[in-house]
C-alpha cells in the first residue's frame, strides 16, 4: 500500500517540473586586452607570450613558423601570415608587452566586464 503514494508523489512532482516557459543561455566570452602595435595588428597586453590579433586571427610565431588561431590560448595551426603581420621582425619582442600609460582592465575601476567581438 505505501508504494501506490510514493508513486502518486513522483508523479506529481515530475508533472510539476513539466511546464511551459521559456529558457536563455547567455554566454559570455571575456578576451584578453589588445593594443595596437601598427596599422592591422594588434598584440595581447602583458601576455606571457607575444600573440598578436590580425585580419580575424590570432597570431602566434614559433621558431620562425607562424601559427593560427579563432582563439589566443589553443586550437594553434600552420599558416601563412598577412603580410602586417609577417612584417613583424621581433615577436618575442612583445612578451609582457605593455605600452606607456597602460592601466590593466581589472586596475580600472568597479566596470562591467568588456565584452569584445573582433570578427567584422
Amino acid at each position: 500500500m505505501r508504494i501506490i503514494p510514493a508513486l502518486l508523489t513522483s508523479a506529481a512532482l515530475t508533472a510539476g517540473c513539466i511546464g511551459s516557459g521559456e529558457y536563455r543561455v547567455t554566454a559570455v566570452a571575456y578576451t584578453p586586452d589588445l593594443v595596437e602595435i601598427s596599422p592591422g595588428v594588434s598584440v595581447i597586453v602583458d601576455y606571457d607570450e607575444p600573440i598578436f590579433y590580425s585580419n580575424n586571427y590570432y597570431w602566434r610565431n614559433d621558431g620562425g613558423r607562424w601559427y593560427r588561431s579563432n582563439y589566443y590560448n589553443r586550437g594553434w595551426v600552420y599558416a601563412n601570415p598577412p603580410v602586417v603581420v609577417g612584417r613583424i621582425n621581433t615577436p618575442g619582442a612583445y612578451r609582457h608587452y605593455r605600452p606607456h600609460g597602460y592601466v590593466a582592465r581589472e586596475n580600472r575601476g568597479n566596470r562591467a566586464p568588456v565584452r569584445r567581438d573582433h570578427r567584422r
